[in-house]
């Protein structure tokens, strides 16, 4: 979707206020950038943190400039852009003893004004819910939609029941990294924390720090997108190894070198919010769109009652398929294919067989292959394993796959 390009600048937003808590140093409150080093070591001591990020300012300025730079900007866009407005997530940690493996943290997300979403890790062990229900119908789905999805998912394990409810399930961390491949380390190992001080002080170092006259808490940073970009590079390769090799690929070109502002806010000695205003980015931008970050001084996370536990063996059929030989990937690609053709029809209307082939246009890569066998019908292949794909007459339906050629 078009309105990605504008995604990724409030991505750059995020990604310079997060190496704004890095800064540290043995040093007193004095001048502004003194005071900036002095609340984030004060933060980076803290063993309870909560963070809120969300968007704040004029949906509609960053419509008007989203318009401005693609003709091909979509009521549909402007849509998505009015939701992130009514969007925001929440992250906090808990380090509650010595060391790591008893540190605790927690996700919690308001999705177009749908709050409950949640996740927790507690003592080795992720906890989740979500307000299935009212996610499903906010998206547009139905209750025809939410039965189908209930049960599909508890023919495989009945405890699945307890989440489409809306109710606390759990997994092993241990579980969920075995079968989906996820490192044991997480992002707060020492040798990221070192690399996250080190962009915040590389990125501040020649940054000019002035504080705003009618707000003795406000502190108005200004640095560059060169510098900015440089150091998220810097970062990225850093941290992620041999996993972040494509990171130059994605982003290919540096922006044009221009100053850009971050906003921060400290109350004796500690940091309250940031915020940095992503239409900076956009060449012939006017007003105001800020990403901001919230933070709090966080308090312990506990593990919910009553959660229902999810059989490991579940995840394991999920994810092992492709590496046995099953040919259960070419299954989710099919129905991948499946789901984005239905996503055009509700989009633009027609038949779900009307937009197969402009599916199929837009799906191929990464080693999959699909070609349309007849109306409604086609066969994906990847890897050598071959799904048919058969779409439903309407957008009321989901798409059918089975193993094998058609």
């Amino acid at each position: 979707m078009r309105a990605k390009r504008y995604l990724a600048g409030a991505t750059a937003g995020v990604a310079v206020l997060a190496v704004i808590a890095g800064c540290a140093g043995q040093i007193k409150q004095l001048e502004p950038k003194l005071q900036l080093r002095s609340a984030a070591q004060h933060l980076g001591e803290q063993k309870q943190a909560g963070f809120t990020l969300k968007l704040t300012g004029s949906a509609d300025d960053l419509i008007a400039a989203a318009k401005k730079d693609d003709p091909d900007f979509s009521d549909d866009d402007a849509a998505t852009m009015k939701k992130l407005f009514n969007s925001s997530f929440t992250v906090a940690y808990d380090q509650a003893g010595e060391g790591t493996d008893d540190d605790r943290a927690l996700l919690a997300a308001t999705i177009d004004g749908v709050t409950g979403t949640e996740i927790r890790v507690v003592d080795q062990t992720l906890y989740a819910k979500a307000p299935v229900n009212d996610l499903v119908t906010k998206f547009g789905g139905s209750t025809a939609d939410i039965d189908d999805i209930r049960r599909q998912a508890t023919a495989e394990d009945k405890a699945l029941g307890a989440f489409f409810d809306g109710g606390w399930v759990s997994l092993d961390v241990k579980d969920v990294q075995k079968t989906s491949g996820l490192p044991a380390a997480d992002a707060t190992n020492p040798k990221a924390a070192a690399e996250v001080k080190k962009s915040a002080q590389n990125l501040f170092d020649n940054a000019q720090i002035a504080r705003d006259p009618k707000d003795d808490k406000h502190l108005i940073v200004t640095t560059s997108t060169t510098k900015a970009y440089s150091e998220l590079k810097r970062l990225v390769t850093a941290v992620g190894g041999e996993e972040a090799k494509g990171f130059e690929d994605s982003i290919p070109e540096a922006p044009k070198d221009r100053p850009i502002v971050v906003d921060l806010w400290i109350d004796q000695d500690k940091l309250t919010a940031a915020e940095i205003n992503i239409l900076q980015f956009v060449d012939g931008a006017t007003g105001r769109v800020a990403v901001r970050l919230e933070v709090t001084s966080g308090s312990p996370i506990d593990a919910p009652q009553g959660a229902t536990k999810i059989d490991p063996k579940l995840l394991q059929s999920l994810t092992s398929a492709g590496a046995n030989g099953a040919g259960e990937d070419v299954v989710t690609a099919a129905q991948s294919l499946g789901y984005d053709t239905l996503s055009l029809a509700d989009e633009n209307g027609g038949t779900p067989a009307s937009h197969l082939k402009e599916a199929v246009a837009d799906f191929a890569g990464s080693g999959v292959k699909a070609r349309i066998v007849r109306s409604g019908v086609a066969e994906v292949t990847l890897n050598g394993d071959m799904a048919c794909l058969k779409l439903p007459a309407t957008t009321t339906g989901g798409p059918k796959v089975t193993a094998g050629a058609c």
